[in-house]
C-alpha cells in the first residue's frame, strides 16, 4: 500500500509550506497527506490539500493529541507522524516504506536527520531502559550514522514512522485505554514532548522493534516549529511525569 503523511502546523506556516513542497516531491501511489493546523486557518497556505484533510484546531491541543487526530484519516498500512519544520527526502520516504514494511518485526523506524548547518538532528536513540540520549546530537554529518540499528530505545518523534497494525493495537492495549479511556491513538496527550518516546517504549513492550534507519537522510530544522524555551520547552516534566505514569501502569521499565 503506502504512507499516510500526519503533520502537525503551528503558527509557523512558511515552514508547513516547504513541508507540503517536499511531500510533493516525495509521494508516490496511494500516499495521503494530512495537516493538523494548531490553532490556523486553512486560508493561510495555498495549498490544493482537500478540505476534509486538512484539521484547524481553535484551540493548542499540543503534539501528541494533533497527531492521534490526524492518524485517524488514513487506511494506509504505514503513517508518517511529522514536525512542520521538517523536509522530505523522494527517496529517503520510499526507502523508509520499504524497509518498514519488510521487517514483521519492526514496528516504528526514523530516519538520520540534520538541520540546515549539516548538523545531526537524530541520530538515533539509545541506552538502557533507564538512561537513554541522542546519539552523536549536533555533530557535524559526513555520514557517521549511516547505519541500521533495531536496537534503538526510541526515534525522533519529528518523523517517526508506525505501522498502522502496531498504532491501532497500542491505541487499544487495554493499559493505554485505560489510563485514556477512549483514546483514539497511540500517543499519550501530553503537553509536549515525550509522547513518542512513551509510544516506542510501549511498541516495545508488544514485541516490536524500534529501528533507527542511517541510509535514509532527511532535514529536521529542530525547534523551528515552536521557540526553544518557549512554552512547549515548560511543559518538559509534566510530560516526563505522564510518560513514567503510563509505563508503571504497564509494567514497562523507563527512564
Amino acid at each position: 500500500m503506502a504512507v499516510d503523511v500526519v503533520v502537525v502546523n503551528y503558527h509557523t506556516d512558511e515552514l508547513l509550506y516547504d513541508f507540503i513542497e517536499s511531500y510533493e516531491k516525495s509521494w508516490f501511489e496511494g500516499c495521503t497527506l494530512t495537516v493538523v493546523d494548531v490553532e490556523g486557518g486553512r486560508d493561510m497556505v495555498d495549498t490544493t490539500i482537500p478540505a476534509s484533510l486538512w484539521i484547524t484546531t481553535s484551540q493548542n491541543i499540543g503534539y501528541a493529541r494533533a497527531c492521534n487526530l490526524g492518524a485517524e484519516k488514513g487506511k494506509n498500512d504505514v503513517i508518517l507522524l511529522a514536525n512542520a519544520d521538517t523536509l522530505l527526502e523522494p527517496d529517503a520516504f520510499s526507502q523508509c516504506y520499504g524497509a518498514l514494511e519488510h521487517f514483521a518485526e519492526w514496528g516504528i523506524l526514523g530516519p538520520r536527520q540534520v538541520d540546515d548547518n549539516n548538523r545531526i538532528t537524530a541520530g538515533g536513540i539509545f541506552g538502557t531502559e533507564t538512561n537513554i540520549g541522542q546519539r552523536g546530537w549536533q555533530e557535524y554529518d559526513h555520514g557517521q550514522y549511516s547505519d541500521i540499528r533495531d536496537d534503538a530505545k526510541s526515534v525522533s518523534g519529528s518523523l517517526y514512522f508506525i505501522k498502522r497494525s502496531v498504532w491501532q493495537e497500542l491505541t487499544d492495549c487495554p493499559y493505554m485505554q485505560q489510563y485514556s479511556p477512549g483514546i483514539k491513538g497511540a500517543f499519550i496527550e501530553t503537553p509536549h514532548y515525550y509522547e513518542e518516546t512513551a509510544c516506542s517504549y510501549h511498541a516495545r513492550a508488544h514485541g516490536y522493534k524500534i529501528v533507527f534507519y542511517g541510509p535514509a537522510r532527511m532535514v529536521h530544522l529542530w525547534h523551528r516549529a515552536s521557540p526553544h524555551g518557549g512554552r512547549a520547552d515548560q511543559q518538559v516534566e509534566t510530560s516526563k511525569a505522564m510518560m513514567r505514569d503510563f509505563c508503571r501502569q504497564h509494567g514497562i521499565i523507563c527512564e
